[in-house]
């Protein structure tokens, strides 16, 4: 099936690998590509298969989820990781965001949200558990990871537009790039266009980072990370404020 997403499976315990196969059971559109026990396994198939999304979780004492990630995109550049994790200890979440994780679950609390944040990362968006989001932003500034020219003048001058200050900001709410394009009443490919737009002026190369930056540059606030179920619809020519 065309429109399928290939999912690669990693977890260490069985019970943990047992509960993610039966929240994905019976999804048409998702195709578990391979279940995986370690890191080893991960390294292998995410290079091999090129799966659309990887689900992570895999904690020490062998290599963690943040010092993997880097590990698979090197192999399969086009692999959107989803990571979960017991808990949010030691900035686990902020270390695994910088290494490039598209998606951060805590496994008691979002583990009905899996298929929908699969669906979301595999279009290039981003998500990161509700619970801890606010103090995960705050808790990095990503400074030390940009290029040297941030802390110059190059950024004084960056803003978004109205459309662009509206995508980064569905998009810090957890929305489907289908979703945005529903609410800002764009088509998928505008919404596309937007984003690497945005990636280029930010020179920021995922979803995430886009969103990191764009609050540690005041491009969008956290006020407006406040989930809500149903956005109101913009024209292409509204002032998203």
């Amino acid at each position: 099936m065309e429109d399928t997403i290939s999912i690669l499976v990693a977890s260490r315990r069985d019970e943990d690998r047992n509960r993610i196969l039966t929240v994905l059971e019976g999804q048409n559109d998702l195709c578990i590509a391979s279940v995986e026990k370690d890191e080893a396994g991960a390294i292998i198939k995410s290079a091999s298969l090129k799966p659309d999304v990887l689900i992570l979780d895999l904690q020490p004492p062998e290599i963690s989820g943040p010092e993997l990630a880097p590990i698979i995109h090197r192999k399969s550049p086009s692999t959107a990781i989803v990571m979960m994790c017991d808990k949010d200890e030691d900035n686990y979440a902020s270390r695994a965001i910088k290494a490039g994780v598209s998606g951060f679950l805590l496994k008691k609390t979002d583990m009905d949200k899996l298929i929908p944040v699969i669906k979301i990362v595999s279009l290039g968006g981003c998500y990161i558990s509700a619970s801890i989001t606010v103090r995960v932003f705050g808790a990095i500034t990503f400074l030390n990871q940009f290029p040297g020219q941030v802390f110059g003048h190059k950024y004084d001058y960056l803003s978004f537009s109205p459309a662009e200050r509206g995508i980064v900001t569905y998009l810090a709410q957890g929305h489907s790039y289908e979703k945005i394009a529903e609410y800002l009443n764009f088509s998928i490919g505008t919404i596309r266009n937007c984003m690497t737009a945005i990636k280029r002026k930010t020179k920021m190369e995922n979803s995430l980072r886009v969103v990191i930056f764009s609050l540690v540059y005041g491009l969008i606030s956290f006020e407006q990370l406040n989930i809500v179920d149903t956005p109101p619809r913009h024209t292409p020519g509204d002032i998203i404020k």
